[in-house]
C-alpha cells in the first residue's frame, strides 16, 4: 500500500518497533511466496469473466498464521488485524483487511482439498530450517532458549 494511510501506519508503528515486535522478527524469515502455488488454485474467479477480485494468497496465509498463533476466532482475527498495528505491519499494510467470512471460506476450501496440511507443513518446514519452533501463539528461537 503506497498511500497516505500507509505512511500514517508506518509512523504509528515506529513506537511498537522500538519496544520490540516478534512478528517483525519472524516475518522476513519466511519465504511467503512458497505458499502462493499451494492456495492459488482455490479461487473460483480465475476465468475470463472474473468476478470479485481475489485477496492476495500471501495475505490470506498470513491471516491464517496470525489466527493460529494467537488463537483467534474469525471475527476476532478481523478485529485484531484492523486494530493492531503490529498485525497490519505483518500483513504488509493492506488497504483492505479480509473479513471474517473470507477467512472462513479459505480455511474451508483448504480443509476440503487437504491443502491446509500443505500450508502448515510448509510453514513448519521453514521454521525448522531457520532453527525456530512453533509453540501455540509463540514462535521462539531454539538458540535463544525460548
Amino acid at each position: 500500500m503506497d498511500s497516505f494511510k500507509s505512511y500514517l501506519f508506518r509512523q504509528a508503528y515506529k513506537e511498537v518497533e522500538r519496544l520490540g515486535d516478534r512478528l517483525a522478527e519472524v516475518e522476513p524469515l519466511i519465504d511467503w511466496e512458497n505458499f502462493r502455488p499451494i492456495i492459488q488454485g482455490l479461487f473460483d474467479n480465475q476465468g475470463t469473466q472474473g468476478g470479485r477480485p481475489n485477496v492476495d494468497p500471501i495475505l490470506m496465509v498470513k491471516m491464517l498464521v496470525l489466527q493460529a498463533w494467537y488463537g483467534l476466532s474469525d471475527p476476532e482475527l478481523e478485529r485484531q488485524a484492523a486494530d493492531r498495528i503490529s498485525f497490519r505491519r505483518f500483513l504488509g499494510y493492506p488497504d483492505v483487511i479480509p473479513d471474517s467470512t473470507t477467512v472462513w471460506q479459505l480455511r474451508e476450501r483448504l480443509a476440503e482439498t487437504g491443502k491446509d496440511r500443505l500450508v502448515w507443513a510448509e510453514l513448519q518446514r521453514q521454521l525448522d530450517e531457520k532453527g525456530f519452533r512453533e509453540v501455540g501463539a509463540d514462535v521462539s528461537a531454539r538458540s535463544s532458549g525460548g
